[in-house]
């Protein structure tokens, strides 16, 4: 299991408790190694909510101790343009405005391979995107790119 997956096995549960979703977990490795917990709460994450997940993932990491050598911790919102690029990133999207970049085979009718839409539903693999003039049916391995996209 690499650092990410076993960082996130330790600490989704801890900040859930917190009222709070560990929506991401990144490890870059090298010269100033950094772990960065990517988080969030509806309505919306605050600063307080930032400082008590790196409180107790700083105590929760210090303990169990899944990385060997020296790292900054970075705790930080997925901001209003957040990626989407897992199927729970979809799911926790439902009924909100996205942009996805598709493989050139998705939607070959189509010139462009951007679509922008609401994120009707999710079933199998295929996801559902309501676009102001039709329903999109597209299979999530076909999306090569994702991220919320609000009206501002």
């Amino acid at each position: 299991m690499e650092i990410a997956e076993r960082v996130e096995a330790l600490l989704a549960d801890a900040i859930a408790g917190l009222g709070c979703r560990l929506l991401e977990v990144q490890f870059h490795e090298g010269a100033g190694s950094v772990l960065r917990l990517i988080v969030d709460r509806e309505p919306a994450v605050n600063l307080d909510d930032l400082g008590a997940v790196s409180e107790l993932a700083g105590r929760i990491l210090d303990v169990e101790d899944p990385i060997l050598h020296g790292y900054a911790l970075e705790v930080s919102s997925p901001g209003l343009f957040r990626p989407l690029r897992e199927r729970r990133h979809f799911e926790q999207s439902l009924g909100k405005m996205a942009r996805l970049t598709l493989a050139p085979d998705v939607l070959p009718e189509r010139k462009e391979r951007m679509v922008r839409g609401v994120v009707a539903a999710l079933e199998g693999d295929r996801l559902r995107l309501q676009l102001p003039d039709e329903m999109l049916e597209l299979p999530l391995e076909g999306i090569r790119g994702a991220r919320l996209d609000p009206d501002l």
